[in-house]
């Protein structure tokens, strides 16, 4: 792929990454305290971290360099899956806010997604490919975590509508 190819892709996954941080930040302060908001944090933190990386690595591309992957290790992420669904399983208060919330994530997180996805097999260079198929796994991280979440409250919510799931 040519510099310029790269650049675009780099900007337009800076762009996702800040789309998904200004959410999840804007989102979590209208969240009661608790463990469905501390998650919202941690995703915010690690839009932030994609953010701050995704920064990094356009400004040596576009000064001339070539993309560092040896910092994604240090960005490793370990999934909360559990963690928020316990605490949709054990929240008594939650609501359609909630529901919303992890929804336009889940709209977030897959559109991420999907663009590293597209970005790594449009990649020429081996790490351009390693960098986007790692941003791509994370994102599938935070999807599968919000995913699980949003299915065991959209079940409380019908429950507690009396609607029928069929």
């Amino acid at each position: 792929m040519s510099k310029e190819g790269m650049v675009t892709l780099l900007k337009d996954a800076l762009q996702l990454e800040i789309e998904g941080w200004l959410f999840y930040l804007g989102v979590t302060c209208t969240l009661p305290k608790g463990a469905v908001q501390d998650v919202f944090i941690y995703l915010t933190e690690q839009e932030e971290k994609h953010r701050k990386y995704i920064s990094k690595e356009l400004d040596h591309v576009l000064a001339g360099g070539t993309l560092d992957i040896t910092e994604l290790a240090a960005l490793k992420e370990t999934t909360h899956d559990e963690v928020l669904a316990d605490a949709v399983r054990s929240a008594t208060d939650l609501s359609q806010h909630e529901a919303s919330a992890i929804h336009t994530g889940m709209l977030l997180e897959r559109n991420s997604w999907e663009f590293y996805h597209a970005a790594a097999e449009k990649a020429t260079q081996p790490d351009e490919a390693t960098m986007y198929r790692q941003l791509e796994e994370w994102e599938k991280l935070h999807l599968h975590l919000l995913e699980k979440a949003y299915d065991l409250l959209k079940e409380r919510i019908w429950a507690e509508n009396r609607f029928a799931p069929f």
